[in-house]
């Protein structure tokens, strides 16, 4: 017996200590990337397990493309990650593979109640809390500072001068004349940025009655865009052809380019030839922009919701997320994160997430 109970002790003792102790909880993250923001997501990755050494979250990479696909094969195949990133298409995609966040965080009002209002559709749908945002983007206006300079043309410099898009127009006309470009304005051919055009004339895609796309402010849009047309004051080479933008924009081309605050990393390491700026987008009866940007859902059946929600709601909580956003050069969906310190284009950013501040 005595031989028995000693050989039970050398095995004991031979056992490690965390299998005596708390079990350690690996959670697999799908993780898509834009650029720098893995790096910063890795980061905190590692202090968040510093803090709870029970925890240890394995990021996996997954393209972009192939995400919504990856994600509901996993869930169908009983194999689903903890924790996946998401767009707001990838949200509503795969929405039925996700937790409602509601059950695992008490607090879930608060918590909502911390980010923008116009962008609570994209993760919130038919009251399921689907996911949380991490970062958003933002249509806005990028401008040619030389040849404003040189054609002697001011640009807004604070929300209480901006532009009606009337005097918009006549100043790119201006500008077109004695700035030395070809062109007045570019605007990326999806409708996601021309839209923030009709949403400023006061128009809709659609109504609560039904589509709304032939109503006075919506046709005041258009008719003002084929304007800008006919006049060349925008190349039809942009939409109707094949030309890209941006090529256009960097070539120093193009007094004024309509896109979103993720240019401005491009621009700041390929237009060599000319300053740049970021100004306010014109008013007509509103302001606008068009918000988009990434999300953090839970999936269903990992085994480890309460600690991949517990990850999620720290991770997008103010500290942590103003750290994400500065060291990857993103806006920051948290009301009180509005105001971030980046190593590159603060006011730039600033102004974007103005636009975002004053949509309707």
């Amino acid at each position: 017996m005595k031989k028995v109970l000693s050989i039970l002790l050398v095995l004991m003792m031979l056992v490690p200590m965390t299998a005596i102790g708390d079990e350690t909880k690996t959670l697999d993250m799908f993780w898509f990337t834009d650029g720098q923001e893995t790096a910063a997501m890795l980061g905190l990755i590692a202090e968040y397990e510093a803090a709870n050494p029970g925890v240890k979250i394995n990021l996996i990479e997954v393209p972009f493309e192939d995400m919504s696909k990856k994600i509901m094969m996993s869930a169908s195949g009983g194999e689903p990650p903890a924790i996946v990133r998401t767009t707001e298409g990838i949200t509503s995609n795969c929405k039925d593979a996700y937790v409602d966040l509601a059950d695992y965080i008490d607090n879930i009002d608060e918590v909502l109640a911390q980010f923008m209002p116009s962008i609570q559709s994209y993760f919130v749908q038919n009251g399921k809390v689907c996911a949380l945002p991490t970062d958003v983007t933002a249509n806005g206006l990028i401008y040619n500072k030389t040849a404003f300079d040189k054609a002697g043309v001011a640009v807004p410099t604070s929300p209480d001068n901006i532009w009606t898009w009337d005097e918009f127009v006549e100043d790119l006309r201006i500008v077109m004349e004695k700035g030395d470009v070809q062109y007045g304005l570019v605007i990326d051919n999806p409708s996601h940025r021309w839209s923030t055009m009709l949403y400023e004339f006061g128009g809709r895609f659609v109504s609560p009655e039904g589509p709304a796309f032939n109503s006075p402010e919506a046709i005041a849009a258009i008719n003002l865009t084929k304007q800008m047309f006919d006049e060349d004051i925008i190349p039809k080479s942009t939409w109707l052809g094949g030309e890209d933008p941006n090529s256009l924009f960097r070539s120093g081309q193009v007094a004024a380019h309509m896109s979103g605050n993720w240019m401005l990393t491009n621009y700041r390491d390929n237009i060599k030839d000319f300053e740049w700026g970021v100004t306010y987008m014109p008013i007509q009866k509103n302001r606008s922009s068009v918000p988009g940007g990434k999300q953090l859902a839970v999936c269903a059946g990992s085994g480890v919701e309460q600690e991949a929600a517990d990850f999620v709601k720290w991770v997008t909580s103010q500290e942590p997320n103003k750290k994400y956003c500065e060291e990857s050069l993103f806006i920051s969906p948290r009301l009180d994160n509005a105001t971030l310190d980046y190593s590159f284009g603060s006011e730039f950013f600033a102004i974007f997430a103005n636009e975002l501040a004053n949509t309707v």
